[in-house]
This record gives C-alpha cells, sequence and structure tokens, in this order.
C-alpha cells in the first residue's frame, strides 16, 4: 500500500479506527485517485467530456440509474433534514474524481442525538428546473457524527480525526456492529473533507467549501446545542 495515499496532512496522526465490541476496524482503504485536499488547494480537474450526464440541462428520454428500489424513505427514526447540498463541481462544469459523491444530505437523527451523513450520486432526472428530486437520486453510503466527534470538528482550527461509534453494549453474533462504516473528518481553514469508508459499499467523499464548509459546521454545532434539546423532548415522551 502507498503511505503517502493515507498520510495525515497535517499535526500529530489520530487513532485511526473504530472499535466496535473487541473488534477493531482498520480504516486501510486509500481514496482512489483523489485530490489532496490541504495545504495549497488548488485542485487539479478536467474538462467534461462525457455527455451521459447533466443534472441541469434538458431531461433525457431515460435515466442513467436503475434506482427504483434503491431509495426507498425510511419512516423507522425521527430524521430532520438540515442541508441539501450539491457538489459544486456541478456549477463549474468540473470533472468529479473518482469516488467523490454528487450529492451530499446532512440531517440530525433525534432519536439518537447524531448527525448523519449521506451521499449520493445525480442521474439526469435528479434536478429539474429548480426541483432537486430525493427519488431520483442514487445513495451511495451513509455515515453517523456524534456530538463529542461535531464539538471536536466545530471548534477545532485544523483537524484530522476518526469519527467514534457510541453502542451502548457488544450484542453477539450481531454483524452490523462490525460493519458500520468508517467516517474521517478532515478540516483546514478553506476546506472540510468528509470520508465514509463501508465495508459493503466501498469508499466515498465530499468536500466542503466556502458556504457549504460553513453549512458542515453548522450542522455540527446544531448536534450539540438544539440537537441535545430535540433528544431530551423526545427521550421524555
Amino acid at each position: 500500500m502507498n503511505n503517502e495515499s493515507n498520510a495525515i496532512p497535517f499535526g500529530s496522526p489520530p487513532v485511526d479506527f473504530m472499535q466496535t465490541g473487541n473488534k477493531i476496524m482498520e480504516n486501510t482503504q486509500p481514496i482512489a485517485n483523489s485530490v489532496e485536499p490541504f495545504g495549497d488547494f488548488k485542485p487539479t480537474v478536467q474538462e467534461t467530456k462525457s455527455q451521459d450526464f447533466n443534472p441541469f440541462g434538458e431531461q433525457p428520454s431515460a435515466p442513467i440509474f436503475d434506482n427504483s428500489q434503491t431509495n426507498q424513505q425510511q419512516t423507522k427514526y425521527n430524521i430532520i433534514d438540515l442541508f441539501w447540498l450539491i457538489n459544486p463541481k456541478f456549477y463549474t462544469k468540473q470533472q468529479l474524481t473518482q469516488n467523490e459523491a454528487h450529492f451530499s444530505i446532512l440531517s440530525f437523527n433525534v432519536d439518537f442525538g447524531n448527525l448523519r451523513v449521506a451521499f449520493f450520486n445525480m442521474t439526469n432526472n435528479s434536478i429539474q428546473g429548480n426541483i432537486v428530486y430525493l427519488e431520483n437520486l442514487k445513495r451511495t453510503v451513509s455515515g453517523t457524527i456524534y456530538p463529542a466527534t461535531a464539538f471536536n470538528a466545530y471548534n477545532s482550527q485544523r483537524l484530522s480525526t476518526t469519527c467514534i461509534e457510541q453502542l451502548f453494549r457488544q450484542i453477539p453474533g450481531a454483524q452490523w456492529q462490525q460493519e458500520r462504516p468508517v467516517c474521517k473528518i478532515e478540516k483546514n481553514e478553506e476546506i472540510i473533507r468528509f470520508t465514509i469508508a463501508d465495508p459493503k459499499f466501498g469508499t466515498h467523499f465530499y468536500d466542503f467549501v466556502n458556504w457549504q464548509r460553513e453549512a458542515f459546521l453548522h450542522a455540527c454545532n446544531f448536534t450539540f446545542t438544539k440537537g441535545f434539546e430535540l433528544s431530551a423532548l423526545q427521550k421524555s415522551k
């Protein structure tokens, strides 16, 4: 494995693992062909050559992806969507890097008191005019940020840390506990990169820049401020 691909961009190396029960899952999967977001951030991009997808153009006769069964709405938990964010590269017609998310949704889970980050790919039907249709987005991976990590991300000027999952107990034979995605936050003064390494669905990332960087931090702040109140009210019912 190329050590440079996993190098920490600044500061002391964090403990790059998540422990669920007695098993340690190492975050060993690098981001393929990713743009280094730290230091002098000058992404090298290529002009878009493919006409396969143009989410801001005219609607084609058929979508690229068959998404009829992948984005069924879940009503099991009380979820508050905070921000729906389109990758800014679509506005500037820049080529996305491999495994770079097209679309990100930041949500707050009232039942568990955590911030949920979900990544999606867009199809030609995702955006029609000024409307974004969630049903026409292809979900790739999602991960969670608990209040302690959210507080750290909000208050640190520079950061490179793995989000720690909060599980009350180990459930013998519960495979889902051992397959939780590993989430990583990398932050400097200009950009926040959030990476989700899912054992089943691979590694994907999203770069929050400009006002979207502030939106990410606002969502983190919401988690340990208003979010605490909402979770307390939910538990007291």
